[in-house]
């Protein structure tokens, strides 16, 4: 039986090239064509701007780490502290509370202690009010002052208030304190702003005092009257 030179592939599948018993040409590397399809392909160049943002803000990251590690460190080294305060003696004169009326002048004195063997203060502008219970009664503003480390500083101050309307419920309520325990309890705020300082590192923070439950002995007959026991620390924060 004659063989048909030119055979064909079975069930109509191409033929391997155009031609059989056909190599397809090289190319200049020895290898077929297309036999590495990614032999050609060039990555796109990445964005300059985009690639100068990145590292600007990889380097404000470390930046920020950087700093706030050694303000870390700074902080707990010198360890501010919040001042100490005292009243070491409150009294009243004048005080009167009748026909929804209160009068009274309130002389106090206070002893501020800077704990930090560090650190200098200073107190800018202190508001100083005298309470009794939620009400306000009076308040005074003081002077400015600094604080070496470790000082201690004495600070005097007035409030009076005269004729000034108050609520029933409170004249009712003083009243009955002086009727039965002969003193009257008062509480004592100040709020200042305080800068820390330490060589040119400078830091403000907002402090607040409360002297709670300061009892002056003022009778129902009399007008004035001390404060009750010796002195007493007051609380910052």
């Amino acid at each position: 039986m004659q063989q048909d030179p030119n055979p064909r592939p079975a069930t109509g599948y191409p033929y391997p090239y155009p031609y059989p018993n056909q190599q397809p040409p090289a190319s200049a590397n020895g290898y077929p064509p297309n036999a590495y399809p990614y032999q050609n392909y060039h990555a796109p160049h990445p964005d300059p701007r985009a690639l100068l943002i990145r590292r600007l803000f990889i380097a404000l990251m470390v930046s920020i780490l950087f700093f706030g590690l050694i303000l870390f460190i700074f902080l707990l080294v010198v360890r501010p502290q919040l001042p100490t305060v005292y009243i070491t003696s409150l009294s009243v004169s004048d005080f009167n509370v009748s026909n929804n009326q209160l009068t009274g002048s309130w002389d106090l004195r206070l002893q501020f202690l800077n704990p930090n063997s560090k650190m200098s203060l200073y107190y800018d502008t202190v508001l100083c009010a005298v309470y009794y219970g939620d009400d306000s009664l009076s308040e005074t503003r003081l002077q400015p002052f600094d604080q070496g480390t470790k000082d201690q500083t004495p600070i005097n101050a007035t409030l009076s208030v005269s004729g000034t309307y108050v609520e029933g419920k409170l004249a009712d309520s003083i009243g009955k304190e002086r009727a039965e325990k002969g003193s009257v309890e008062f509480d004592l705020r100040m709020v200042s702003v305080v800068s820390f300082r330490y060589g040119v590192y400078r830091r403000r923070r907002y402090v607040r005092v409360y002297c709670d439950d300061v009892a002056v002995g003022v009778t129902g007959s009399s007008s004035s009257g001390k404060m009750v026991g010796s002195g007493k620390r007051c609380n910052s924060y």
